[in-house]
């Protein structure tokens, strides 16, 4: 994809606070699917009150919040530098893709650690603060990043399906002579194969994070993640990999759609309110350039 196009007039910091809205959105609507998915994974019995639902909510939006901040923040870093570089051209698909996934494995060194604790509250339903003062008391300072390398291949491959082959394929479809008239149904379309991609995709680097993060050192087949993946493997097979795929990719679908939105309609509002003001500024300034 080739030609000039005009920069954007929001910064990267503000897609960055879009991020961490659209994110505390995205939490509270779908923690349940967190607690199915964890539950599945481990192989204990399916939470079945809203309490049990909705166990680590607040640390999953205090987590959530800085993840997505960062992964719409580094996202439009990324793009806008690259776009700089090559004098204002439009990017490729593929860098648009490549942004989008750099984006994820940096949010990586955020969610690592939070997810740890939100999987220890969830196994021995301990409430935020008594978990955080037991895991400290418990374990040494680097445990915290425990299960890090597969939560940089998950939100690598997360964050380069809803951040970068969504948005990528609905202004592929939108363009398109079949859905010109019907945006909506190519969000729908783009939705869905975007958070079909992020689920499918990231699930067996999640359930090896989750594995190594609900045992932590208490069982030796899960010390690494290469003797964890041989477990699973050994456990059920390959599709052990996928086990509690549906209500996570229940969930991405959901945030996919519920993180665009926000992004495009909040970017959108503050261009529409900031073109006005750049198109003044100019006018006020033809009278000088011409004297």
């Amino acid at each position: 994809m080739s030609g000039n196009k005009q920069p954007s007039l929001v910064t990267p910091m503000e897609h960055t606070l879009i991020g961490a809205v659209g994110g505390v959105m995205e939490v509270c609507l779908m923690q349940p699917m967190v607690a199915f998915k964890n539950a599945l994974q481990e192989g204990r019995p399916m939470p079945t009150t809203p309490i049990q639902m909705y166990r680590g909510l607040l640390i999953n939006c205090g987590s959530i919040a800085p993840i997505t901040a960062s992964q719409f923040g580094t996202n439009r870093f990324m793009e806008r530098t690259l776009m700089q570089r090559a004098g204002g051209q439009q990017l490729s698909s593929a860098d648009r893709f490549g942004c989008a996934a750099a984006a994820g494995a940096v949010s990586a060194l955020v969610a690592s650690p939070t997810e740890l604790i939100i999987i220890q509250q969830q196994k021995k339903s301990t409430r935020l603060l008594q978990e955080v003062k037991h895991f400290a008391a418990s374990y040494p300072a680097h445990s915290a990043y425990r299960g890090l390398w597969p939560c940089v291949g998950r939100e690598t491959l997360y964050a380069a399906g809803y951040l970068g082959l969504c948005p990528i394929l609905y202004d592929k479809l939108k363009d398109s002579q079949h859905f010109k008239d019907s945006p909506a149904s190519a969000m729908a379309i783009a939705g869905v194969v975007g958070g079909v991609f992020a689920a499918s995709a990231s699930h067996p680097f999640d359930t090896i994070k989750t594995r190594m993060q609900a045992a932590m050192y208490s069982k030796p087949e899960y010390l690494t993640w290469t003797s964890t993946a041989a477990t699973i493997y050994k456990e059920g097979g390959v599709l052990n990999f996928w086990r509690g795929l549906l209500p996570r990719m229940t969930r991405i679908i959901a945030a996919t759609f519920i993180l665009i939105n926000v992004r495009s309609n909040v970017v959108g509002y503050l261009e529409a309110q900031r073109e006005p003001q750049q198109q003044l500024t100019a006018e006020q300034l033809l009278p000088e350039l011409s004297q």
